[in-house]
């Protein structure tokens, strides 16, 4: 029987979590079958929430089977034995993003693009973390690297969230290498990044989907400086259509921050056509005028040219605080 590792992204999974699972659990069954290793270990791509709108639409569009969902990487029994869950992280290496029982599981490698927090191991392990846009961009240098061969499947749907994790090139997280690989996967797939990215984020604005559903798409919880906050990013091509429910996510974030104690709650409606984010938030209002130079901040206010929580958001509000 072959040994089960799990390729897995964070809580609250988005595209580029999603596509990073999928793409990289293939590479490293293509490795296993070239190595000869193929009856001893089986990759399993996996999920620890919801299915993104985009990220079902572009699995089902390529007929490739959904990540399996999972609650925790507990312990499991193998041959009447207790042995700890072999797991590979990727777009994340935070406990606090990660799968329950992470503390009491075997990581053996981390794929990821964000800053460097506190999971750690016993044994030393590839940690392969690069300064980019999207996590999807380094599983697609990996296939390269190794001589693998990528299928034209597993590529739309790597390049699909690297559209979404640099909102189509126009978030400052995206570098050159982001945009030499997707051009690249652009020309040998004969599709537009253009009108691929306009399909995705259009079937990712909200349609019939609760506000809490919404809100809960790629939501993270940060601690600065003694503060606590809680920031949601939905990004999309119609911010107009998802302010008319402005008043529903207003009281699904004032109920979490009485819940959860949070000293604000953040809702950004990153729209890609008007290149900019409205910002909707709870809370701390005297740090959201400070913090981004705005005289009348109620309950939202447009910000131009802020399309990234990562380089935008968190570190004006750390710098505020710090």
């Amino acid at each position: 029987m072959s040994s089960k590792i799990l390729v897995v992204g964070h809580r609250n999974p988005d595209n580029d979590s999603i596509a990073a699972a999928v793409g990289y659990a293939h590479l490293k069954n293509a490795l296993a079958a070239r190595d000869g290793e193929a009856d001893a270990v089986e990759y399993v791509p996996a999920r620890l929430g919801p299915l993104p709108v985009e990220s079902a639409w572009i699995l089902e569009q390529n007929d490739i089977a959904e990540p399996v969902l999972i609650e925790n990487v507990n312990p499991v029994e193998r041959d009447g034995e207790e042995v700890k869950q072999k797991v590979i992280l990727v777009d994340h290496n935070e406990i606090g993003q990660a799968a329950p029982g992470i503390e009491n599981a075997d990581v053996v490698e981390i794929i990821d693009h964000h800053r460097i927090a506190d999971v750690s191991t016993a044994n030393p392990i590839l940690f392969l973390n690069l300064p980019i846009g999207s996590t999807a961009t380094i599983v697609t240098l990996q296939f390269r690297q190794t001589g693998i061969e990528l299928p034209d499947s597993i590529a739309r749907v790597l390049l699909s969230a690297i559209l979404t994790d640099t909102v189509i090139m126009k978030s400052p997280t995206c570098t050159q290498r982001d945009i030499d690989v997707a051009n690249r996967m652009a020309r040998i797939a004969n599709i537009s990044l253009q009108a691929l990215g306009q399909v995705i984020f259009s079937a990712s604005g909200g349609g019939a989907k609760s506000a809490e559903e919404i809100f809960r798409t790629d939501y993270k919880e940060f601690h600065i400086a003694g503060h606590n906050l809680a920031v949601s990013q939905v990004t999309c091509m119609d911010s107009d259509q998802l302010l008319q429910r402005k008043g529903e996510f207003l009281q699904l974030m004032s109920s979490l921050q009485k819940k959860q104690g949070f000293d604000m709650v953040i809702l950004m409606i990153t729209d890609v056509l008007l290149e900019g984010t409205q910002l909707l938030f709870v809370g701390d209002r005297d740090s959201i005028r400070q913090a981004f130079n705005v005289e009348d901040a109620e309950d939202v206010v447009f910000l131009p040219k802020v399309m990234s929580r990562k380089k935008q958001v968190i570190p004006m509000l750390s710098a505020l605080w710090g």
